[in-house]
């Protein structure tokens, strides 16, 4: 049985309007964190978790509100790897 999970494709379309340059990468924090939940509790394809966790973190990285990472990530290079990921040049 293959499920359909629409946190993927809620977290999949935030990243690519972030990767346009339409939104701030903060809208990024609920799908990818929604995606990342349901992926688990419905245990759909491992990498499908493994990149909704991810990008969680690398939005977490980014923005390092509480000083948490010791190396922040770039806003640019939080683009160029979602980007990567999606197979899709980054908007400058």
């Amino acid at each position: 049985m293959m499920l359909s999970l629409p946190e993927v494709r809620e977290m999949v379309a935030a990243a690519k309007r972030f990767v346009s340059g339409e939104i701030h990468f903060s809208y990024l924090v609920g799908p990818t964190e929604r995606c990342e939940f349901w992926a688990k509790v419905y245990g759909v394809h491992p990498a499908i978790h493994q990149l909704a966790a991810e990008w969680k973190m690398l939005v977490d990285q980014t923005w390092n509100e509480w000083g948490q990472h010791p190396v922040k990530l770039s806003e640019a290079e939080l683009r160029r790897r979602i980007a990567t990921d999606l197979g899709v040049p980054a908007e400058s």
